[in-house]
């Protein structure tokens, strides 16, 4: 009796959503340094390898770009086989390539090792947020919500250790030490994280019904490519301070202690959004919350390099307040994608909407950095004003008109509306 117990307690533990949303979470912190942590390290790299900002910050959006190429594929395996594979191998993407990046004394060892990472952090995200919608199909945008919290907010342990290192044993420690937590964990995730079951326990059988679009016939709808570019248009102005918030700040004179400071608020703004926008949003309704949440983001990037100078208080809640309005992209996109486009094919599906943060990483990182230095910073953050403003206005006035897509074959009147 005791025996059969016990044995079905794990089963019964490997059962529980709330289990997994939880290790979705965790999934999500082991990778939120690789993008979060970057800015600490930014200024110290261009030093190390004698360059300038825009040639270290393009590693950043090298490493953004291959995120977005790594998740149709790796979500094509997820989808096929389950996560506990494409979690092994991602793990130890992340581990080599984040831990051995300070070690690179050239500039092209470095874009190799950030892209190597890059691949493994787009594998876990698409695994992470699926596993969240899959186990939460009631509260997709509460369930996603917290999933992105955690690559938000993660890197908050890794923060005050990232600086304390980097003063006493330098920068390549510092990758070598959180580099080797993350890819360790992630693999030791991987034997514990499932998708669901069908009732009764049976392994879960791909079930494809009217609403579950595969890739190719999603990308063949106009709803997939408004909803691409209104992502696209709301990462600009976030990936431009992703990556350049320290040396913005460096360059206003706010003094190293504080952006430390700035830098963990920001990342608890960020991270701590995603599950209110998502709650929100399960609601109201996915794109009403939208139009909320990017018509603050594009007023409060255009105002930021006007009101961020009148102090280093005012720099820490204008900043915080960005990233507040802009990571809560991250519990809408994939809600908005299982929604619109089932969950048969979702992990595939979510990495060509990630794309579009992917390209929009070509601003955030190198590009953004030589327009600033080129135009000045008020340039910069009126241009990424401006795109936010447009997805806004697609969210408002496009999105919301154009119904819910409709798989080639099947009659308009059995597809489910969609709540958004």
């Amino acid at each position: 009796m005791t025996n059969a117990h016990t044995q079905q307690q794990p089963q019964g533990l490997l059962q529980n959503r709330w289990f997994h949303l939880v290790l979705a979470v965790l999934l999500m912190a082991m990778i939120s340094g690789v993008q979060y942590s970057w800015t600490l390290y930014s200024n110290p790299l261009k030093e190390k390898l004698g360059v300038s900002l825009a040639v270290v910050q393009t590693a950043f959006t090298l490493s953004q770009v291959i995120q977005a190429g790594s998740q149709p594929g790796g979500g094509y395996f997820v989808d096929k086989f389950g996560p506990r594979m494409m979690l092994i191998l991602s793990g130890a993407m992340v581990l080599v390539g984040w831990s051995l990046m300070g070690t690179v004394n050239t500039v092209a060892g470095l874009y190799a090792l950030y892209t190597l990472a890059g691949a493994g952090v787009g594998i876990v995200y698409g695994t992470a947020i699926n596993t969240a919608t899959r186990w939460f199909p009631d509260k997709r945008g509460l369930a996603s919500g917290f999933t992105a919290a955690g690559y938000g907010m993660g890197v908050l342990p890794f923060l005050p250790v990232i600086s304390s290192v980097m003063a006493t044993k330098g920068v390549s420690t510092a990758f070598m030490i959180t580099g080797f937590i993350q890819g360790i964990v992630i693999i030791i995730l991987a034997f514990i994280i499932r998708f669901p079951e069908q009732p009764g326990g049976a392994k879960a059988k791909k079930v494809v019904t009217s609403k579950d679009f595969t890739s190719k016939e999603m990308l063949k709808t106009p709803h997939f490519w408004i909803l691409w570019t209104a992502f696209f248009s709301v990462n600009f102005g976030g990936l431009l301070l992703v990556a350049n918030s320290a040396p913005y700040a460096q360059s206003i004179g706010i003094p190293v202690a504080t952006i430390t400071i700035a830098v963990s608020i920001q990342n608890i703004a960020n991270g701590g959004c995603r599950p209110f926008w998502g709650a929100v949003s399960d609601k109201i309704g996915r794109f009403k919350t939208m139009s909320i949440v990017f018509l603050i983001n594009s007023i409060v990037l255009f105002l930021f390099p006007i009101v961020s100078k009148i102090s280093p208080a005012v720099f820490i809640v204008a900043l915080a307040l960005a990233f507040f309005t802009w990571g809560g992209s991250y519990a809408l996109f994939p809600s908005i994608n299982s929604d619109m486009f089932g969950t048969a094919y979702s992990a595939q599906n979510y990495g060509f909407f990630w794309a579009a943060k992917a390209t929009a990483a070509i601003f955030g990182g190198g590009v953004g950095a030589a327009v600033a230095t080129a135009l000045g910073w008020q340039a910069a953050f009126t241009i990424t004003a401006g795109t936010s403003f447009i997805a806004f206005a697609l969210a408002t006035f496009v999105i919301p008109r154009m119904g819910r897509p409709v798989k080639p074959g099947v009659v308009e009147t059995e597809v489910e509306e969609v709540s958004v």
